[in-house]
């Protein structure tokens, strides 16, 4: 292997290795553990082999009933297509096939399409594209349409268990996001995050479908979209978590621990400089919850937390967790995308003084890239030190699979900062077996672990909730 990093201008430069202490490490591939404790590093080796962890737990949804919104050309097609693919979709060499969500089938699950509607008329469609309307009126006007579908659908005496969203393409092209600049302040305003914030107030789970996939064929591929079999994956995949069930649960987490994810976003129109912080937990089961932090006054280049708040932040989060889990956390795990500073260390330091911890920060790196002999890039797993730093490759060539499973040329994730109790090597694992825990989809891994991974997603949904409700903590209301 060879190591090589980008100077200004893109080129590399040698670095003076001597004085940084170069090692090379490998971590293993996780394992996932699926019903009848049947544990396997891939979602779709596993779920055909056994079925999703909850199949036998009270909690596994033996049915599923799809509710829509979208014209009624788009639900007509919607539903065709969710049957069609429910089936089963062939895969090739490259994709594993899609086995099907049926209740005689590894699922042990079906999706019942005929679920009551809520259409969106051809009037409504002409109001929100007029040429006369400014795009942000338009964009509310969009929203309020699709708030009254959801209060419709959740006034019913059986609310759906998912609705699914299907606007026209020059709908969603349109208003997908708006951007907005008032007294020097910039705000982007997001039809998905619009949605989910309403459907959340409304007690409603959603999926977006867009009219491009509805109107695919499922038994051709066109490289305009993922292959029908991954896309048939990564949607019941999503449908199952979002209906109650656990697809899978991580392996090798100790008992009581809490992985939480902390980040920041600015409310709509904000000028000053309050700031809110966002927190996902996970538990060890995989178990996940959505915390609004308090706003806080900050200045500065880099967002952080007042001591005092990264201490009510912590027991905010203990507080859920015994509620969630029905016991106190026995370790509690921080990931930033940030250094800590020194008074929101003190203060996370503060809280966990009655428990075990570790302060993560982990960053996308762009700078070091680490070179291989032969075809394949890195193998997934690979970590590199230079004096106190580590670059782990969440991605890269799959030696268990015999493959490298991803599209794009990997990228290290950098260990930017650690403080706490556990070994170097135990929370590379952690990180590695957390980029495998997006039961959004069915993909082998992510590159940034769930507790990051989502940051944005959720920040611009709690963006869209009003200050007086108090936002879902389920995560399925998020994804």
């Amino acid at each position: 292997m060879g190591l090589g990093r980008r100077a200004q201008g893109g080129r590399p430069m040698s670095l003076a290795l001597k004085s940084l202490n170069l090692g090379v490490e490998w971590v293993d591939e996780p394992d996932l553990a699926f019903a009848g404790n049947l544990m396997h590093i891939d979602p779709k080796v596993g779920i055909p082999a056994a079925g999703p962890w909850s199949r036998d737990q009270p909690n596994h949804p033996a049915a599923v009933t799809a509710g829509f919104i979208g014209t009624a050309e788009s639900i007509a097609k919607a539903r065709a297509w969710l049957s069609r693919a429910a089936e089963g979709v062939d895969g090739d060499d490259d994709h594993h096939p899609f086995c099907g969500f049926q209740s005689e089938g590894p699922f042990d699950s079906r999706l019942r399409t005929d679920g009551p509607e809520a259409k969106i008329t051809a009037a409504d469609i002409r109001a929100v594209t007029a040429d006369r309307i400014r795009r942000l009126d338009g964009f509310n006007q969009l929203l309020d349409v699709i708030d009254d579908r959801l209060r419709r659908l959740a006034s019913l005496d059986a609310p759906p268990s998912i609705v699914f969203i299907t606007l026209p393409t020059e709908i969603t092209k349109r208003y997908w996001a708006v951007h907005q600049r008032n007294r020097g302040v910039e705000t982007v305003w997001n039809l998905r995050a619009g949605i989910k914030a309403r459907a959340m107030q409304r007690g409603l789970r959603t999926q977006l479908l867009q009219e491009e996939t509805v109107e695919s064929d499922l038994d051709v591929h066109t490289s305009d979209l993922e292959h029908p079999a991954d896309l048939a994956w990564n949607l019941f995949t999503a449908i199952y978590f979002k209906a109650g069930g656990f697809p899978w649960t991580p392996v090798g987490l100790a008992e009581g621990t809490c992985h939480l994810g902390v980040t920041f976003y600015r409310p709509h129109g904000e000028r000053s400089a309050m700031r809110t912080s966002v927190a996902q937990a996970f538990a060890e089961n995989g178990e996940a919850f959505v915390l609004r932090g308090s706003p806080f006054e900050w200045k500065g280049k880099w967002p952080h937390l007042p001591a005092e708040e990264a201490s009510r932040l912590i027991s905010d989060v203990i507080g859920r967790y015994k509620r969630t889990m029905g016991r106190t956390p026995r370790r509690i795990v921080i990931h930033k995308q940030s250094r800590f500073f020194t008074e929101e260390r003190a203060g996370f330091e503060d809280a966990l003084s009655s428990y075990e911890y570790d302060l993560v920060a982990l960053a996308p790196s762009t700078g070091v890239r680490v070179m291989r002999h032969g075809v394949y890039p890195p193998p997934r797993g690979t970590c590199v030190s230079l004096g106190d730093r580590r670059y782990l490759y969440t991605t890269g060539y799959v030696p268990s699979l015999g493959r490298y499973p991803h599209g794009h040329v990997p990228a290290p994730v950098q260990i930017t900062d650690h403080v706490g109790d556990s070994s170097a090597r135990d929370l590379l694992r952690e990180v590695l077996l957390l980029t495998k825990m997006n039961w959004n989809s069915a993909r082998f891994a992510e590159r940034l672990p769930v507790t990051v991974r989502f940051a944005s997603e959720v920040g611009a949904i709690l963006r869209d909730l009003p200050d007086t409700y108090e936002p879902e903590a389920r995560y399925a209301f998020y994804m």
